[in-house]
């Protein structure tokens, strides 16, 4: 059976994208969860804030990579026992993390978690390119961003709670359960593909990779969504330190405030669809993403301000995320037809690339205060506008 065929067999569109909606969640949580937990961890295993900000950058380069991996091989193979092999891979990392003693095992497992995670976001994209016409693409990819960033809305309050009450390793143990019951769901509602034989033939990896690469749509749309994207991870990597320093937040209100910020992202989803049919909801969001981190600067320069004066242009930044991506993945997806796969991978690569090395570089720096997290984001956020520029013009 093939995957056009499978999707003809599945009950709902709706049940369908929120089955591999939460199957690609399980990366966001991975993050998510731990984000305000980042200083308990540095704190029992002994390490500066570089250190512990690297339980988050590595996941996010382990995510990149695999994503380049996984992408060609759901273009050829059975999605969906690749799909069982990244969940499995994802439990067991998790387990690893449950038991790690220091910084270097748990960093493993998180580049396990990670390489894990890819599979599940991945595949869940291309699937869903294959059940909807191209004007309902950006609505698609929309519905099934809202799906992926409903449970990690409350990830950041939930791992706070945790994380104060039972403690960081917690979240480790709950993440392998989740992987075990994703193995579980996956196995039984997703029906089994055809071997890689009956899918169409494919332009080597090589030719396929150079083809995408070659793409102004797919380089513009990707750059924007890697901009963005670094804008937030930066943003996340250090909003702990900075509320904990600067404004004596517990993880718990730490959480709070940072579901805040995705709820703003899930909003940002939801009326992608309505903004797109009216004017590129790429270049909208981009702009919004300048004018938040410009906000930001202006408000700390002279100190940092009121906790609410910080959150409101951070706000602002969650919903154009909400905005940027499901645009930015349907420009991505429609590059280059019949390389959905390994267009989808390498754009997600170069996402989670760009995201690891920038919130690395600046992440420390933009723990400092509030002015230098808006110093951090503004160039973050124009490179994003830039890259929505060129796009409209190819």
């Amino acid at each position: 059976m093939t995957d056009s065929q499978t999707t003809r067999t599945t009950p709902s569109l709706r049940g369908t994208i929120l089955l591999l909606g939460a199957v690609a969640a399980l990366g966001s949580l991975a993050t998510q969860l731990l984000v305000p937990a980042l200083p308990s961890i540095a704190g029992e295993l002994g390490v500066g804030v570089a250190s512990a900000q690297l339980v988050v950058g590595v996941f996010l380069i382990g995510l990149g990579a695999g994503q380049l991996l996984v992408g060609p091989l759901a273009d050829r193979m059975e999605r969906r026992r690749l799909l069982q092999l990244g969940l499995l891979i994802y439990t067991a990392a998790s387990l690893l993390g449950l038991v790690a003693e220091s910084l270097g095992v748990l960093l493993l497992a998180r580049l396990g978690q990670a390489v894990g995670a890819a599979a599940g976001l991945v595949t869940a994209r291309v699937l869903l390119n294959t059940m909807v016409p191209p004007e309902r693409a950006v609505a698609a990819q929309a519905a099934l961003m809202t799906v992926v960033l409903v449970s990690p809305a409350i990830a950041p309050v939930i791992g706070g709670l945790v994380t104060e009450w039972f403690g960081w390793r917690a979240i480790m143990g709950g993440l392998a359960l989740a992987g075990i019951v994703a193995v579980l769901v996956v196995s039984r509602r997703i029906p089994r593909a055809g071997p890689a034989a009956d899918l169409p033939d494919r332009p080597t990896l090589r030719v396929a990779y150079r083809r995408v690469l070659a793409n102004r749509r797919f380089l513009a749309a990707t750059s924007a969504m890697a901009f963005a994207s670094a804008s937030l991870y930066v943003f996340l990597g250090s909003a702990p330190f900075l509320l904990e320093r600067s404004y004596g937040l517990t993880p718990r209100e730490t959480g709070m405030c940072l579901l805040l910020v995705a709820c703003a992202s899930i909003a940002g989803t939801r009326v992608v669809g309505l903004v797109q049919r009216r004017t590129d909801a790429l270049l909208v969001s981009t702009v919004l993403g300048v004018l938040a981190a410009a906000t930001l600067l202006s408000l700390s320069w002279r100190g940092n301000p009121d906790l609410p004066l910080v959150l409101a242009p951070l706000v602002l930044l969650g919903l154009t995320a909400g905005l940027t991506g499901p645009t930015a993945i349907s420009h991505i997806l429609a590059s280059e037809p019949g390389l959905e796969g390994t267009a989808s991978s390498l754009a997600g690569a170069l996402q989670m690339l760009a995201s690891a090395f920038l919130a690395w570089m600046l992440g420390p720096y933009a723990a400092e205060t509030a002015m230098h997290l808006g110093l951090s984001l503004t160039p973050l956020t124009g490179a994003a506008l830039l890259a929505a520029i060129a796009l409209r013009k190819s």
